[in-house]
């Protein structure tokens, strides 16, 4: 089975580099399993032509039958005959950021304590992980997304200015000038951010950092006791306020709007117990943009 998912992998990208990324393995580990379905296979299966590679006719005809095995065999591995959330003891796997699990799943962990008192939810990560690990559903970015796998958009949520309720240099709300000198509190990351993308595309420049939290939920407590601005999503700054000394400003300008989808396999389309999930998810989203929407 191994190999028929590496094959599929090689056939699907045409590139061993690719492949490689795919199944999580190295690019001479990926050749040398390449090297072993051709012997298996008595045929090259992929082949240069020019600049790129192709597939030889024995390899095209693999790749249907080839999916319909696979896509079978995860059906055969997913089927459950029955779900019933009251008394079931399943357990299933989330991945997500921080930001997700301290908004949304938090609402659906509440949910579940009613509804499915003995379901367990866990969470694991980071989503490069999806295809070699047992997770049920991915939550990311839209821009993240994976090509390979169904999805759900979750609903819109708006970023939103915060700064220290004791910040005496800010009102209610910023002037322009105020929101670009102000040095902000970030989330660390080793790749450009999304509030750094749209500060780029809308000033030409990135926001000046004051400090670097280590991941994005900790920018509230970041805030506290400093004049530095966080800019975060409305649900998460309506949390953070309840519990810690912030309070939000009005930006002089319309903030971006962050869209996270729901993610699983194909496979798992008729999993009863996914499918409840799945609908439990969606559900608690909408109703919790609802009632930000009905606040602002």
């Amino acid at each position: 089975m191994n190999l028929l998912v590496a094959l599929d992998a090689i056939l699907t990208h045409q590139n061993i580099s690719r492949a490689a990324e795919r199944l999580f393995l190295s690019q001479s580990a990926t050749s040398g399993i390449l090297s072993r379905l051709r012997e298996h296979f008595e045929d090259e299966l992929l082949v240069r032509r020019g600049r790129q590679m192709a597939l030889t006719p024995l390899a095209e005809e693999l790749t249907g039958p080839l999916r319909a095995i696979l896509t079978e065999t995860e059906k055969l591995l997913a089927m459950r005959s029955s779900f019933d959330p009251a008394t079931s003891e399943r357990q299933f796997t989330i991945a997500c950021s921080d930001y997700v699990w301290a908004t949304l799943i938090v609402d659906i962990l509440a949910e579940l304590r009613n509804t499915a008192p003995s379901v367990d939810i866990f969470y694991q990560g980071p989503s490069t992980r999806f295809f070699r690990t047992e997770i049920d559903f991915l939550i990311v970015p839209d821009r993240f997304m994976l090509e390979d796998c169904p999805f759900t958009a979750l609903p819109s949520t708006s970023y939103v200015c915060i700064v220290w309720q004791d910040n005496e240099t800010v009102g209610d709300s910023l002037t322009l000038d105020q929101f670009l000198e102000m040095r902000h509190a970030q989330a660390y990351s080793e790749r450009t951010t999304f509030i750094e993308t749209w500060f780029f595309k809308q000033f030409g420049r990135a926001p000046r950092a004051g400090i670097t939290a280590p991941s994005f939920t900790l920018i509230p407590e970041a805030i506290i006791g400093t004049r530095f601005i966080g800019l975060i999503p409305a649900d998460l700054a309506e949390r953070a306020a309840t519990i810690l000394p912030i309070r939000q400003v009005q930006a002089p300008i319309s903030l971006p709007l962050m869209t996270d989808v729901l993610q699983w396999r194909i496979s798992h389309e008729r999993d009863p117990g996914l499918q409840w999930l799945r609908a439990l998810i969606q559900d608690v989203a909408s109703r919790r943009h609802n009632r930000l929407t009905a606040r602002s």
